[in-house]
C-alpha cells in the first residue's frame, strides 16, 4: 500500500497539484516524515525533550551548533542526545564549515563518526552555508572566525563534503582541494553507516542548491512558504536530472515552527506568546511559514508543504521545552487514519 500510494504521488508532482482527502491521508502517511528541533541550555529539560520525543515517535531529533546564547556545544550535546533516545535519527540541527575552527573537515569527521557509534547508526550530517546578513556575520567575526562571502562558503562545503566521504572509508586520503591539502590522512574507526552518515545541506541560493544536487543525500529550506518551497524544489528537482541522481529518491525537508492548540481560543492565546517570545507582530512575514492553528488546519497546511514536493518536516515547537505541543501534534496530527 504505501509504495503504490508514494508512486502516485511522486507520479502527481509532475502535473498539476490537485489532491482529494485520500491523497492527503496518504501523504502524511506514507511520505512526510517529522522531526523535532531543539535548543536551549536547560540539560534536564532537554534529556526529558528528548525521550518523550523518542517515545512519540518522531522520525528526526536535531540539536543546534553555534556560538549562539541559547545552545551548548552542539557536538557535545549530541553525545548526550544519542544515550537518551533509541529510535529516532539525530544530528545537528546545522554545522557548518567556514572555517577550520568550526569544524576542519578531519575534526568533522571524526566527531560525526563518534556520535555515529554512540547512537548506533543513526546520524544524519546537517550542513549549511549560513545566513547572508550583517548581523550573523559579525557575529562570527566577534569570535575572530572568519565569514566569507557566499560563493566561498558555498565551494567550502562543497569541498568539505568531498574530504568527508573520503575520510570515512577508512582508506588513506591525498587530498588537494581549493581550501584543504591532505596527505596520507586517515580516520578511524569507520562510521557504523555505510558508506557514511546521509549528508543534508540546508541551502536557499542557486550555488548552494547545486551543491545540495551533486553532493547531499538530502536538502532543507528555512521558513519559507509551501509556494516558496515548491519553486526551490523544481531548481533542485532540474539540477538532480542534470546530474543523473533520481529526484524521487531524494529526501527535502523544510524548517518551520509550530504554533498548535486544541482550539481557536488556545491556539490565539499561544500566538500572542510566539509573537511576544520572538519580539514581532501580528503581520511579520514569519508568520506565513508557520504551521498555526487546530490539528485539522496544521494538517491542512502540511499538505500544502507535501503537494509542493516536502518528504521531510523539522518542527519546532512554540511552547518548547515543554512537550504539550510536541505531544498534541504526535497524537492528533501524526496518527491519522
Amino acid at each position: 500500500m504505501a509504495g503504490s500510494h508514494r508512486r502516485a504521488l511522486y507520479r502527481r508532482e509532475r502535473g498539476p497539484s490537485i489532491l482529494t482527502p485520500s491523497d492527503a491521508s496518504a501523504i502524511l502517511r506514507f511520505v512526510i516524515a517529522s522531526g523535532v528541533q531543539t535548543w536551549g541550555t536547560d540539560v534536564v529539560a532537554l534529556q526529558h525533550y528528548w525521550r518523550r520525543a523518542d517515545e512519540l515517535g518522531y522520525a528526526r531529533i536535531t540539536y543546534g551548533d553555534g556560538l549562539w546564547g541559547w545552545t551548548h556545544d552542539g557536538w557535545t550535546m549530541l553525545g548526550a542526545l544519542a544515550g537518551h533516545t533509541r529510535r529516532a535519527r539525530l544530528g545537528p540541527a546545522v554545522t557548518y564549515c567556514f572555517d577550520p575552527s568550526s569544524h576542519h573537515p578531519s575534526w568533522l569527521a571524526k566527531r560525526a563518526v563518534t556520535v555515529d557509534h554512540l547512537s548506533g547508526g543513526r546520524l544524519d550530517l546537517r550542513l549549511a552555508v549560513g545566513a547572508e546578513d550583517s548581523a550573523t556575520a559579525a557575529a562570527w567575526r566577534s569570535h575572530a572566525i572568519p565569514y566569507p562571502d557566499a560563493p566561498t562558503r558555498v565551494a567550502l562545503v562543497a569541498e568539505t563534503i568531498e574530504i568527508l566521504e573520503r575520510l570515512w572509508t577508512g582508506e588513506a586520503v591525498h587530498y588537494d582541494g581549493r581550501f584543504y591539502a591532505l596527505r596520507d590522512a586517515r580516520i578511524v574507526p569507520a562510521p557504523i553507516q555505510k558508506p557514511g552518515p546521509p549528508i543534508w545541506l540546508a541551502a536557499m541560493g542557486r550555488g548552494a542548491l547545486g551543491v545540495a544536487a551533486r553532493r547531499a543525500a538530502g536538502w532543507e529550506a528555512s521558513y519559507v512558504t509551501a509556494a516558496a518551497f515548491g519553486e526551490r524544489w523544481e531548481r533542485l528537482r532540474s539540477s538532480l536530472e542534470d546530474a543523473g541522481r533520481p529526484w524521487w529518491d531524494y529526501r527535502r525537508s523544510v524548517e518551520i515552527d509550530v504554533v498548535l492548540g486544541l482550539t481557536g481560543a488556545e491556539v490565539g492565546e499561544a500566538l500572542d506568546r510566539y509573537c511576544a517570545a520572538r519580539g514581532i507582530e501580528a503581520h511579520d512575514p514569519l508568520l506565513a511559514t508557520a504551521l498555526i492553528g487546530t490539528p485539522d488546519v496544521v494538517a491542512a497546511r502540511i499538505e500544502e508543504y507535501a503537494a509542493a514536493g516536502a518528504t521531510d518536516l523539522m518542527l519546532g515547537f512554540a511552547d518548547f521545552p515543554a512537550t504539550r505541543m510536541t505531544e498534541l501534534f504526535a497524537e492528533r496530527v501524526l496518527a491519522l487514519e
